[in-house]
């Protein structure tokens, strides 16, 4: 079996960050608290660094303690992960926006998914106006809930760049234990 990925602290800090804003400093003080073993030791402790690299599993277990204390589900993941990187990307989208459309953002995704995880491959199945196809693999450690963080980040990049309406559909994998995703997604701008 390959090693499960890491991700960047930052992923770890900006969900949190989204959590609070989102859904009260009340429930991070709970779900930080609810956090077993390293990764409830580390966040506690203010340990995460945002450039700092860490397993696949502990943001695993952030997401599923999420769920629970914010009595939430895929969506809450989802709409976290999207106003995370939203947020992180702020002031360098401005700029960008200038100069790239949602289209060639979703292109550069490889590129992009770098800053937040180590390793994976992501190819363009098809791409066309308003329209793209993704396959992503080798993505280890992975469960149903860091996809559809993935697939919110991807929409966050997505909204900064003026898409409107956008929808995503899981085509094959996003499963618990799946180290592949296709994914159709699909905007207006």
């Amino acid at each position: 079996m390959a090693d499960e990925r890491r991700l960047k602290g930052i992923n770890f800090n900006g969900t949190l960050s989204a959590l609070e804003r989102e859904h009260g400093g009340d429930v991070r003080v709970r779900v930080e608290e609810a956090l077993d073993g390293e990764v409830g030791e580390a966040v506690r402790h203010r340990a995460i660094v945002a450039g700092g690299w860490y397993p696949a599993s502990w943001y695993d277990s952030l997401l599923k303690t999420i769920i629970i204390e914010a009595r939430g589900d895929e969506a809450t993941v989802r709409g976290l992960s999207r106003e995370a990187v939203k947020a992180d990307f702020q002031t360098l989208f401005r700029i960008v926006r200038l100069f790239l459309s949602p289209q060639k953002a979703v292109q550069q995704t490889m590129r992009v998914s770098s800053r937040y995880v180590d390793g994976g491959v992501i190819d363009v199945v098809q791409a066309g106006d308003g329209m793209m196809q993704l396959r992503l693999r080798e993505y280890h450690g992975y469960s149903h809930l860091m996809w559809w963080d993935f697939i919110g980040g991807i929409e966050g990049v997505l909204e900064n760049l003026g898409a409107l309406d956008i929808t995503a559909r899981i085509m094959a994998g996003g499963g618990d234990g799946d180290h592949h995703l296709e994914l159709m997604l699909r905007w207006r701008t």
